[in-house]
């Protein structure tokens, strides 16, 4: 069960179709390189932005802690910069590319135009910067609520249903999105050395192999009891219903 919310942890929810629309006729085009800092901490954002290409993290410095930063992961169809369209103030978080990405960056007074203007589209913004923060406090409490080998199976699972992963005959599933081990601790708030650890127990299981291009696969009886989603668990639905969020 999710913790509190809807919305899942960690990974974003795509955009309305509405919404990605406007942003990218009213926005511009930007790409920025692996590394380069997009929204700095302790500074104002001006867009509302959406990702085309590449993979941006959000984060908080941890002071005092080896685990230098807790994560969200922005993947492509996903907005930036919700907390400073929604409050106008500065706040600790910042967004780095992990890789290089592509945004579409709309000045936040075109959006906010556009909400007055049409109240239906002001709902749809509003409901998804509210998806987007359940998010990010979903994450939280996963995090602080559940050991580290639930967390990364929580993870995969959440990759497997946004990409609308099909398993093969026998139950394997192909990772849609390659993370190092780095990047899985620093999400699911741990350490690369345990991520390691629990690859190497997932394996023992006979529920996690690497493919002959180094691509990670996952088994659907790793997920066993962990995390469904009310009504329904959606990892068994996908091949029914073709849909991801």
């Amino acid at each position: 069960m999710r913790m509190r919310y809807q919305a899942v942890p960690w990974i974003r929810y795509r955009a309305e179709k509405d919404i990605q629309q406007f942003l990218s006729e009213h926005g511009r085009l930007r790409v920025y390189e692996k590394g380069q800092c997009v929204m700095p901490a302790g500074e104002k954002y001006p867009y509302l932005s959406l990702i085309i290409s590449g993979m941006l993290s959000k984060s908080f410095a941890v002071h005092n802690s080896s685990k230098d930063f807790a994560m969200s992961v922005l993947l492509p169809g996903t907005m930036v910069g919700d907390f400073h369209f929604m409050s106008k103030r500065v706040c600790n978080l910042q967004v780095i590319a992990l890789r290089e990405s592509s945004l579409i960056e709309c000045p936040h007074d075109t959006v906010e135009k556009a909400m007055f203007a049409d109240y239906s589209f002001y709902r749809k913004i509003m409901n998804q910067l509210m998806l987007d923060m359940e998010s990010d406090s979903e994450g939280l409490a996963t995090i602080t609520a559940r050991p580290a080998d639930e967390r990364l199976k929580i993870l995969m699972k959440i990759l497997l249903v946004r990409y609308n992963v099909v398993p093969d005959k026998d139950g394997w599933y192909k990772l849609p999105v390659y993370m190092t081990h780095n990047e899985m601790s620093r999400i699911i708030y741990s350490t690369p050395l345990t991520v390691n650890r629990l690859l190497l127990s997932f394996k023992e299981d006979g529920q996690y192999i690497r493919g002959k291009s180094g691509e990670r696969l996952v088994n659907i009886r790793l997920f066993d009891g962990i995390y469904d989603w009310c009504p329904d668990d959606p990892l068994i639905k996908l091949t029914r219903s073709g849909e991801a969020f």
